[in-house]
């Protein structure tokens, strides 16, 4: 009982193990789905967060001519970022920030995400003299 003839040479198959395969395989299958989204949630969330930071300091330095102080804002605005760096060329200001995101839970591997934003200053808003 519970089993049955069949299949390539007469072998038995049990019903119930086959059963078990397809849930094992499938349960895997949605595991390695489930961890690919949330490895591309992760990116997608320190992508906007980097880069927001990056606006607001290029936004912030535009406005007052001062590249140090839009360091300080773009740490402040993403405190997780390993590296900021902002500089002037001619009459822009360019901001960019960068973080290390874990794939898989707190250690490694990881991926760094940047965020880049560019803000023209303006000699109408700006404080500088």
């Amino acid at each position: 009982p519970g089993r049955r003839q069949g299949g390539i040479g007469g072998s038995t198959v049990s019903r119930g193990s086959a059963l078990l395969e397809v849930l094992v395989i499938g349960a895997l299958i949605v595991l390695a789905v489930a961890q690919g989204a949330v490895v591309a949630g992760r990116l997608h969330a320190a992508g906007d967060r980097v880069t927001e930071a990056a606006q607001i300091a290029a936004s912030w330095a535009a406005r007052h001519g001062d590249t140090e102080g839009a360091t300080g804002v773009a740490q402040t605005a993403a405190p997780d970022a390993h590296i900021v760096r902002a500089f002037r060329t001619g009459d822009e200001i360019t901001v960019v920030v960068r973080t290390r995101v874990s794939l898989i839970g707190s250690g490694a591997p990881w991926r760094t995400v940047t965020g880049r934003a560019t803000a023209r200053i303006s000699t109408y808003r700006s404080n500088r003299g």
